[in-house]
C-alpha cells in the first residue's frame, strides 16, 4: 500500500464525514471498496480531524448538527449547574483511586474538574466520558465494550461476562435522568443498566451527581432506589426528604 493511496482514502473519509458526527467503519469500507482492516491500518496514526473508536470513525470537527446523546441538547442544558456540581464532586477523588464514571454529561464535568496532578484509573462505558478521561494527563482510561447503542452513545455488554467483573471500585459517580422519592433513580435507556448496576455492587461508595432539573422526574429505565446511593451532589440544597433517603450531609 503506497502512502499516496492512503492519503487519497483519508481525503475520501474526510469528505464522507462532512456534516456527520460519526460513520460506521464498515459503511466507509464498503463505500471505498476496501476492507475494514485496511482502514484500521490507515488510521493507526489518524489526522487530527478524525479518530477511530468502537467501530466508528468520528469527525472531530463536528460541532453543529445535534445527533445522539453526546452532542444533543443535554450538552447545552444546565452547563453552569453541571460545572458547579463537577467542582464539588471532583473533591471526592483521591490519588491512585479506581473510579467508575457513569454515562451522561454531568460526569464529564466531574472529570474536567479533577486535579490534573492526581493519578487514577477511570472506567466507563460511554464514548464522551471516555474521551474526557483520555484528556486527563494522569488517568488510566478503560472503556467497557460490547454492543454499541447508537442512540445514546454508549456500549452495553452482550453476555454476563464483562470487563468490569474483576474490578472493585473506590468510587462510582452515578448520573441520572430522573430522581424521585417514590420511583428512585432512573435513566433514559435500558441499555445503560447492566454496567451501572454491576458497578454499583462493586463500589465502596456511590455518589449521585444530578442537577436540580432532574429531581421529581421519572424516566423509563429504573437504576436503583435512593437508599442504594451513599451521597447526592447537586448545585442546590436538597429537600430534607432526599437527605433522609440517603442519610448523609447536604452538599450544594
Amino acid at each position: 500500500m503506497s502512502e499516496s493511496k492512503r492519503d487519497k482514502r483519508i481525503q475520501q473519509i474526510t469528505d464522507l464525514l462532512h456534516n456527520h458526527e460519526k460513520l460506521r467503519l464498515g459503511h466507509i469500507a464498503e463505500t471505498l471498496g476496501v476492507s475494514e482492516m485496511t482502514l484500521r491500518r490507515d488510521l493507526t496514526n489518524p489526522p487530527p480531524t478524525m479518530s477511530l473508536l468502537g467501530g466508528y470513525i468520528f469527525n472531530k470537527q463536528f460541532r453543529t448538527t445535534e445527533t445522539g446523546y453526546e452532542i444533543n441538547e443535554q450538552n447545552a442544558n444546565h452547563v453552569k449547574e453541571k460545572h458547579q456540581i463537577g467542582e464539588i464532586a471532583a473533591l471526592e477523588v483521591t490519588d491512585n483511586s479506581t473510579i467508575f464514571f457513569d454515562n451522561g454529561t454531568t460526569t464529564v464535568h466531574v472529570i474536567h474538574a479533577i486535579d490534573d496532578e492526581l493519578r487514577f484509573t477511570g472506567v466507563c462505558f460511554s464514548l464522551n466520558v471516555f474521551l474526557a478521561l483520555k484528556n486527563k494527563p494522569n488517568c488510566h482510561a478503560i472503556l467497557c465494550g460490547g454492543q454499541f447503542d447508537d442512540d445514546h452513545n454508549h456500549f452495553y455488554p452482550v453476555s454476563d461476562i464483562s470487563e468490569i467483573d474483576n474490578f472493585r471500585f473506590d468510587l462510582m459517580f452515578m448520573s441520572a435522568a430522573g430522581v424521585s422519592l417514590e420511583q428512585g433513580i432512573t435513566c433514559y435507556a435500558l441499555t445503560e443498566l447492566p454496567y451501572k448496576q454491576k458497578a454499583m455492587k462493586q463500589s465502596q461508595k456511590v455518589v449521585l451527581v444530578a442537577d436540580s432539573s432532574k429531581f421529581e422526574r421519572v424516566k423509563r429505565a429504573a437504576t436503583c432506589q435512593l437508599a442504594d446511593v451513599d451521597e447526592i451532589i447537586s448545585e442546590v440544597p436538597l429537600r430534607d426528604a432526599y437527605l433522609q433517603a440517603v442519610g448523609l450531609r447536604r452538599k450544594s
